[in-house]
């Protein structure tokens, strides 16, 4: 099964890649993953992306329409691992903790 969350940046996707992992039984990570550009990776991957819907559904049908595919919007997948179903709000001014 590959699993696929899609959502826009700074929503947390990559900062819980590793609970999303545990909770959708994936063992490797593609994070930054590309509809347009990368084809459908291996079976037991969590790919992450800001790709939207319909690229990712015509990536599937092109590269691997046989493929089990499980796609999961950001927020679904935030609520599947006990967090808010939104990131909090960023600031430019904030500065990135170390």
């Amino acid at each position: 099964m590959i699993t696929i969350i899609h959502g826009p940046m700074r929503s947390g996707k990559t900062f819980h890649k590793a609970a999303f992992a545990r909770a959708y039984g994936a063992t490797h990570v593609v994070d930054c993953w590309d509809a347009l550009q990368h084809e459908i990776p291996a079976d037991n991957r969590l790919v992450l992306t800001t790709s939207h819907l319909r690229d990712i559904d015509r990536a599937i049908r092109l590269d691997w329409p046989e493929a089990e595919v499980r796609v999961v919007d950001i927020k679904t997948a935030r609520i599947a691992i006990g967090e808010a179903s939104h990131a909090p709000a960023w600031h430019p001014e904030q500065k990135a903790v170390k």
